[in-house]
């Protein structure tokens, strides 16, 4: 017996597909964000070309009065939420203690020169303004007591809109410069995957 450590565990492929994130933050009568004030609600589509956890889309909608989910898998838009989604920090704010889900089909367009659209019966998100496009990579991204590897090819963009069952959510979301280029509330990451 010796002092030989322990192997690393070893990851193995989780998800394959993009993300679409949102995080609205308050602005003024004039579009000005208002200084200070953190955002009002956070808003994550999942398209999975394969998951171990199923495939297909899920709008998720993070707020202070809680999570709710969108999509034709009730499930697998839990899961997303339960082991992916929670953890993200523009997530942070909103603590998951449970969510509402409510059957939707989308209709999702993709323009890497442009931006995402997704439109359901009950519930839309569309992302625009696409600033710069760039690869990400996160070895230890935590989630929770845990940690996964990310990596997609990130596009940060300037304008985003929310809605459920017809109102629009106000706000808009904050850009701001990065080591690396601007950086967004509003993004499309695209080739992504996730090893746990």
């Amino acid at each position: 017996m010796g002092n030989t450590p322990a192997a690393p565990r070893r990851r193995s492929v989780a998800l394959i597909g993009a993300n679409y994130g949102l995080a609205l933050h308050p602005v003024d009568r004039h579009g000005v964000h208002v200084p200070g004030e953190p955002a009002s609600c956070f808003a994550s589509f999942w398209v999975a070309d394969w998951s171990k956890w199923g495939t297909g889309t899920a709008l998720l909608v993070a707020t202070l009065q809680g999570w709710r989910s969108y999509g034709a898998n009730e499930f697998f838009a839990a899961t997303l939420a339960n082991e992916l989604s929670r953890y993200f920090p523009e997530a942070a704010r909103f603590p998951l203690n449970g969510i509402s889900h409510t059957q939707d089909e989308f209709e999702v367009q993709v323009n890497l020169e442009r931006g995402f659209k997704a439109t359901g019966r009950r519930a839309a998100l569309e992302i625009t303004g696409v600033l710069d496009r760039r690869q990400f990579a996160a070895p230890d991204f935590q989630l929770g007591p845990a940690s996964a590897s990310l990596n997609n090819v990130y596009l940060p963009c300037s304008a985003g809109r929310l809605s459920e069952f017809g109102v629009e959510w106000p706000g808009a979301p904050t850009v701001y410069p990065g080591p690396r280029g601007p950086s967004s509330s509003a993004y499309l990451a695209v080739a992504e995957s996730w090893m746990v």
